[in-house]
């Protein structure tokens, strides 16, 4: 279903306010390093990143995800490079990006290995300025889930802003701070390592 969810995600017109969060991501990175886009999906944000100048990793676990984002980005981006991965065991070096996105993508694990998951991109941020952006649901519980942007069911854990900015602070993030999205119960956390 990597098309259909490509299609049903790739226009920003559909997310209030998005793109501007990319943007202002964009703008806190350091320069000269990469940035990850963890969970790229259709490769819509990686796109953008890229055209901003940012050597971009997109990186997914659904190979058909990262076939779809390869099929729609330009042959001209040099700077837009493919992998497939865990969340859980990034296949990177410690201190390689200046920046991680995961747009959407840590919502998708059990709540037992969020933390795992954001010690891996706390491990590949670089020191002194790497920042992390990652947008989750607020609320409560976790299980199988049918609706949404595509049929059929897929895993949601949903967690309260505060406890997910402590979480963060306990894998050694700094000057973590949640950021409403305006989009119903969507939030963006940021910190730094």
């Amino acid at each position: 279903m990597a098309g259909e969810y490509a299609d049903a995600t790739d226009e920003y017109g559909n997310f209030p306010g998005l793109r501007d969060e990319v943007l202002t991501f964009e703008k806190m990175l350091p320069l000269g390093l990469p940035v990850l886009d963890l969970g790229c999906g259709g490769g819509r944000d990686s796109r953008l990143l890229a055209d901003l100048g940012r050597q971009t990793v997109a990186a997914d676990f659904g190979m058909s995800m990262l076939q779809c984002a390869r099929s729609r980005s330009s042959s001209q981006a040099r700077d837009l490079h493919f992998v497939r991965l865990d969340l859980l065991e990034l296949p990177f070096p410690a201190d390689r990006f200046g920046g991680v996105w995961a747009s959407g993508s840590l919502l998708h694990l059990p709540s037992a290995a969020i933390t795992r998951a954001l010690s891996e991109i706390f491990r590949t941020l670089a020191p002194g300025g790497g920042v992390a952006a990652i947008s989750m649901r607020a609320g409560a519980g976790e299980g199988w889930r049918v609706g949404g942007t595509l049929a059929g069911r897929r895993w949601f854990t949903l967690v309260d802003p505060g406890d997910f900015a402590s979480q963060m602070k306990r894998v050694g993030f700094r000057r973590v701070r949640i950021r409403d999205t305006g989009r119903k119960d969507w939030f963006v956390a940021i910190g730094q390592k």
